[in-house]
């Protein structure tokens, strides 16, 4: 068999195997044909309807731009995400996820000013706090609102002349609430200049709260906002790592200047195949959003107390222990989420697809009887 007829051969099976779950009924979370039951991971807050049909059609044609690096996809994408947001290219930073842009963050800190703190709620998203940490910077951490929200007010009283960096995650992981976009644009203006607000609003898209909206307009009103987005929730491309930071030109050069490493040429072009795919991700919202509210109406019934999710995920007290939450769960071959500070009895459960939901949701009183 010649060497061209064996690379035919091995893209198509690759294409066969890439494309095989695009279905049409995809977004109604068809059985598994095989009717085997494996572990199902709630754990993760991934979307679990993938890349959409146009990004992983991207990701096949970037096979044969993996040799090439990736300038002119970074610079493709980068103007498609500035014109959508109204901001200069040069304001927009693509980063391996919003993760590394959150890394930056910190390095950003601790080279800026000697002794600089970090202000940030407890429970949230730990990468930033934890790398700052780790970099030597204090954290100071301030406890959420009765409803389980970042008390801004509490935050603002917690920045010191040291406080170089507030992160507020909204909406918050885990506890999925969300503050108004009234309420943190107040906050974000009475922050001292000297102090960078970074926002993380890699769950954004699935909010439908009223009031609850980005901030990344004020990116070219406030000159110490970053605004950061992912493709790993919505978009469904968690494993390739695409994020990226809208910042006032000044501070988006600083970032850049300490970028850690280079976006891959996959990522990018399924990327920017699904920054276009509305329909898709206007279906994707549908289905998670409203298992979310099927989730929430379920626990409602029953009584059990949680937080308001604007995520895809739920956080919601399971009136006893984790672990034996978390236990009873595995053994019925569910997977939920960790424990978190101040929150010994709550569990985080991702939103899977509307079988998986309805799985989750069976079992549940399974797992909780005795509590």
């Amino acid at each position: 068999m010649s060497a061209d007829l064996l690379t035919r051969r091995a893209a198509l099976i690759g294409a066969t195997a890439l494309l095989a779950p695009l279905a049409p009924n995809i977004l109604l979370g068809a059985p598994n044909p095989s009717g085997k039951t494996s572990l199902l991971k709630l754990d993760g807050n991934e979307n679990p309807y993938g890349p959409s049909p146009a990004a992983r059609q991207a990701i096949l044609a970037s096979v044969g731009e993996a040799p090439r690096y990736a300038d002119e996809t970074i610079a493709s994408l980068t103007n498609q995400l500035a014109a959508r947001e109204g901001v200069a290219p040069s304001q927009i930073v693509i980063g391996a996820g919003s993760g590394e842009l959150l890394k930056m963050a910190g390095i950003l800190a601790v080279t800026s000013l000697s002794g600089a703190e970090v202000v940030a709620s407890r429970p949230t998203y730990e990468e930033l706090p934890v790398f700052a940490q780790a970099l030597g910077l204090k954290v100071q951490w301030v406890a959420p609102d009765t409803d389980h929200r970042h008390d801004l007010s509490a935050m603002r009283a917690a920045i010191t002349p040291l406080t170089h960096l507030v992160y507020v995650c909204n909406p918050n992981n885990p506890t999925g609430t969300a503050v108004t976009r009234d309420a943190l644009e107040t906050f974000i203006r009475s922050v001292p200049v000297s102090c960078t607000i970074i926002v993380d609003e890699a769950y954004v898209d699935l909010a439908d709260q009223s009031g609850v909206a980005t901030v990344a307009a004020l990116v070219n009103q406030v000159p110490n906002v970053v605004v950061l987005r992912t493709f790993s929730k919505l978009h469904g491309l968690a494993g390739l790592r695409i994020g990226y930071a809208i910042a006032p030109a000044e501070l988006a050069q600083r970032l850049t200047a300490l970028s850690l490493t280079w976006p891959n040429s996959t990522g990018l072009a399924a990327a920017i195949a699904s920054f276009n795919d509305h329909s898709y991700l206007k279906a994707t919202r549908a289905a998670l959003t409203g298992d979310r509210a099927k989730v929430h109406a379920t626990l409602d019934r029953m009584g059990l107390h949680r937080a308001d999710a604007q995520g895809n995920f739920v956080f919601f007290d399971t009136g006893g222990p984790l672990k034996r939450f978390q236990d009873r769960m595995l053994a019925e071959g569910i997977k939920v989420g960790r424990h978190f500070d101040g929150y010994d009895t709550w569990a985080r459960v991702t939103i899977g697809l509307h079988q998986e939901v309805d799985r989750f949701l069976h079992t549940l009183p399974r797992a909780l009887s005795g509590n």
